[in-house]
């Protein structure tokens, strides 16, 4: 591992938070100021007295910038990374603190939204990220950098992102936004989006009703990388894969939903939500004549070509996709929330179900040693033509069985909030409790019995006690504990301890420990095949002896504010334990007699997959890192905010020993220079810098790659019209960064004086590329917007 001092970036954050003393200037009170947070305990408080690393993005800050997903909600705030990588429909995720998207749980209110299960096999995983409410209802993203499963349970390792909707106002009101991008390279789509919202109240004081919606689209990208030419003149032409690959398919995002807000008496409140979305993303293949191969976007499309193959005598055939990739979820909550005379009461019940509804089934054992047979031309096809054997194969096997992919939960949450005064100090007491119920659905399972479609459940119990203890005016400490029982491995204990001082009016000392864990997912637990790779041909098997993957989380913060300028700086240590990765080769379960550790692959051992690796707890990797955050008015009309993050990481068992986490950049800055121009017109430019990205280990040379650093500006501005017209015009990438650049080496591997290149699995190149950049953004493009209220 190697470790870097921080010096050039803590440099520039501070200076560019700080070095304007010499023009401050008069502000309002810090009560008008500060942002208020919920997420951090449950109950309104002050940003720099929640006791976590909380940050703050409100709507007006999100409408600023392109918004199809959540990644552009949260991407420059300090200690997150949505740069890492890329899934196959070109989506990204999100990494706080080094840990990637799945360590990160998301809220809608309070509510969970994360899927108990892995139903985005094959890298479609970023499409968590996209079914959030249209950005008009937005009223803020809280985000908890570190765990806080004592409050939020599993999956709340690395972090919580929290979407907060806006409340129903006491008039009828609406809102509608059109933006759309526009590129300079026509290799690149457009994104093209359309928000709305509208409510109001029914009965004066009573019952509300809110409807909201959005439409967004984005077009394929298809950027070409420049020609490279041998030592012998020769010319080779590189294409570039999806995804991270940087080409992307046509995709559509739609988004609708309602509320209803009841108040049935004064301090008391019933709030129903429902909302529906739905991804669609195209597969249709390409066609290359002159090099007669198919090329299919997110997976190969069921048809006799992809299953008529053999690859060492053995039939090979290709299968899982249809031709649209669809990905839909249905939410609900009925929540109640109470004003008592010992405090407050929520209890909520909510129901989420999302599918994938693009996949099918590959071929069973039984299917694949018939195919066999047609394609040997053996036993009853014995005589026949390859035609004739082809077209039977195609009558027989097509259209493939659609495999269903779903996963669905009901959670009850209940939490009580009771303030205590003169008990050695004040106290507010949080007490409550969780049921989650889940299901899961994938039709690969049972296939290792010849009998797909077999159901995982699971059912969780949870109870949780938290004190914010007030012991002086200007010391509040925060002690909690939370107990959940899995009813597959057993009981998990998550405590936090967090402590918040004021030093004075001005600065703000605060630090604690906290914990984390994230269950396996229920499809990691399946005794049996959970999927497929090499497009259908090759069985995977889940391990129904993992553990919970645990996190604890050390953090030193220091805040200083005062009104619109503040500074904060935080030391934060987190050691990630029983990490879940593929282990090493083990036998089959037939092979062992079931003696563990084992696979369980049933009727696959027949095809020789009598050996195979497995998901096991392995690894352990220790993470520190330092975030700075601040922001300065230096004149009346401008102000300055930026963000440095230092990030080292160390894996410390496991094949990786030693090595630092793939993907992760260990240097990350933003900044945003603001000008208002006018009351009017707001113009600002921002920039972001991302350096030393870690890629993986040259085994050969012995030494560690990273990516190529770069840094972008964007510039733009926000014209308020009128009361009710706004517009907001941003240039992004505005030097034209090209992240398609590559290097190359050429290996004579035969000696025959020419480098041939070679594409496909497993075969050997005698010209090898190598990425500059982990994912292809675009070069540059505008981004314009016009929001309409009423």
């Amino acid at each position: 591992m190697r470790t870097h001092h921080a010096v050039t970036g803590v440099a520039f954050a501070i200076q560019a938070a700080l070095s304007f003393n010499a023009y401050a200037v008069a502000v309002p009170d810090d009560s008008e100021i500060e942002r208020v947070v919920v997420t951090a305990t449950g109950f309104e408080q002050k940003l720099s007295q929640a006791p976590a690393s909380i940050s703050v993005i409100t709507a007006e800050d999100i409408k600023t910038r392109a918004f199809t997903s959540l990644l552009d909600a949260v991407k420059y705030q300090e200690g997150i990374d949505v740069g890492s990588t890329r899934d196959k429909t070109g989506q990204g995720s999100i990494s706080m603190r080094g840990l990637t998207g799945e360590y990160t749980l998301v809220l809608i209110d309070g509510r969970r939204q994360n899927n108990h299960g892995d139903i985005y096999p094959n890298n479609f995983g970023g499409n968590a990220f996209n079914h959030i409410p249209p950005v008009e209802t937005i009223e803020r993203v809280e985000v908890i950098r570190g765990p806080a499963s004592t409050l939020y349970g599993a999956d709340a390792l690395g972090g919580v992102i929290n979407v907060i909707t806006k409340k129903h106002t006491d008039e009828w009101n609406g809102a509608i936004t059109f933006g759309r991008s526009f590129q300079s390279d026509n290799d690149f789509g457009d994104d093209i989006t359309t928000d709305f919202s509208v409510n109001g109240p029914v009965i004066a004081d009573t019952l509300s009703l809110g409807f909201r919606g959005s439409l967004y689209e984005q077009q394929a990208s298809t950027p070409q990388l420049s020609p490279a030419v041998d030592p012998n003149g020769t010319v080779h032409v590189r294409s570039l894969g999806f995804g991270s690959g940087g080409r992307t398919v046509d995709n559509t995002n739609e988004h609708y939903g309602f509320t209803v807000n009841y108040t049935p008496a004064k301090g008391h409140e019933l709030t129903l939500n429902y909302d529906n979305s739905h991804q669609e993303y195209d597969n249709t293949p390409e066609y290359n004549l002159e090099a007669d191969e198919i090329i299919y976007p997110l997976g190969t499309r069921d048809s006799i070509e992809s299953l008529w193959q053999e690859r060492r005598g053995q039939v090979n055939p290709r299968a899982g996709y249809a031709a649209e990739q669809e990905f839909d979820r249905q939410w609900w909550s009925l929540a109640y929330d109470g004003e008592y005379g010992f405090g407050s009461l929520m209890a909520a019940l909510s129901y989420v179900d999302t599918q994938n509804n693009g996949r099918t089934l590959p071929l069973s054992v039984a299917e694949r040693l018939l195919l066999q047979q047609m394609y040997d031309g053996s036993g009853q096809y014995e005589g026949l033509s390859e035609e004739a054997r082809r077209d039977l194969a195609e009558e027989t096997f097509l259209p493939r069985p659609d495999r269903p992919l779903d996963s669905s939960q009901y959670t009850f949450d209940i939490r009580a909030d009771i303030p205590l005064k003169d008990l050695a100090g004040d106290h507010n007491l949080v007490l409550g409790g969780q049921i989650i119920d889940g299901e899961l659905q994938d039709g690969v399972f049972g296939l290792e019995s010849g009998n797909a479609g077999a159901i995982q459940e699971q059912k969780m119990y949870s109870v949780f006690a938290e004190d914010n203890w007030m012991m002086t005016d200007a010391l509040t400490v925060t002690a909690g504990v939370r107990y959940d029982d899995h009813d597959v491995f057993g009981s998990q204990t998550s405590p936090r301890l967090y402590a918040v001082y004021n030093l004075n009016d001005f600065w703000t000392l605060k630090g604690g420990v906290s914990t984390g864990y994230k269950t396996p997912q229920t499809t990691d637990l399946y005794d049996g095949v959970t999927g497929f790779g090499g497009q259908g041909t090759s069985p995977f098997a889940g391990n129904p002896e993992l553990e919970p993957e645990t996190s604890v989380n050390s953090e030193v913060a220091l805040y200083w504010s005062t009104g619109e300028h503040n500074f904060n700086i935080t030391y934060f240590n987190t050691r990630f334990d029983d990490k879940i990765a593929r282990g090493d080769t083990v036998l089959s379960c037939e092979v062992t007699g079931n003696v563990r550790p084992c696979v369980n692959l049933g009727e696959y051992d027949q095809l020789g997959y009598d050996t195979y690796s497995q998901k096991i707890n392995i690894d352990e990797v220790d993470l520190q890192g330092v975030e700075l955050a601040g922001r300065y008015a230096f004149l009346p009309d401008w102000s300055v905010y930026a963000n440095y993050t230092w990030t080292d990481s160390e894996q410390k068992s496991g094949s990786q020993a030693g090595l630092p986490l793939t993907n992760t950049a260990e240097h990350m800055a933003n900044a945003n220079l603001e000008w208002q121009v006018t009351g009017d017109l707001n113009v600002y430019l921002q920039g972001e810098w991302r350096s030393d990205r870690y890629r993986g280990y040259d085994a050969v040379f012995e030494r560690e790659l990273y990516f190529e650093n770069y840094a972008l500006l964007n510039l733009g501005a926000r014209w308020t019209l009128n009361d009710n017209v706004t517009l907001n015009l941003r240039v992004n990438n505005l030097l034209d960064k090209d992240f398609t650049t590559y290097s190359v080496e050429y290996n004579d591997l035969n000696g025959d004086g020419e480098f041939e290149y070679l594409t496909g699995r497993g075969v050997v190149s005698e010209v090898a590329f190598t990425d500059d950049y982990n994912v292809k953004d675009k070069t540059r493009n505008v981004w314009a917007s016009v929001t309409a209220t009423f």
